[in-house]
């Protein structure tokens, strides 16, 4: 789960109830639909997705320009960052997973 809560001793530190919480990163079950998804589809995704529209550049590029530039304010300009960047961010995250031993599909 997304969050462990450890019981509260009081004898020992580090256990006071504002430290019971921890965050955990996402398990190998969670990420299993990965897994599901083929690497030329992946890719697919990412060069059609996450690269339009093409002319006169490709807006992921645009956007991360402006967030560089710092002139990312608009909402819309970080709707279409995060929906541009998102297939290249599963590359990504099947990348790691292929490279941690996981099968990758």
């Amino acid at each position: 789960s997304w969050l462990e809560c450890r019981p509260v001793t009081p004898e020992v530190a580090g256990s006071s109830p504002v430290n019971r919480a921890t965050f955990l990163p996402l398990s190998v079950t969670e990420m299993a639909f990965l897994d599901r998804i083929s690497w030329p589809i992946a890719l697919m995704l990412a060069l059609t997705l996450g690269l339009a529209p093409f002319v006169p550049e490709p807006h992921i590029w645009e956007k991360l320009k402006m967030l560089a530039a710092g002139e990312l304010r608009a909402p819309i300009d970080m709707l279409d960052l995060v929906m541009h960047g998102a297939p290249w961010l599963f590359l990504l995250a099947k990348g790691l997973r292929g490279v941690a031993g996981r099968p990758a599909g």
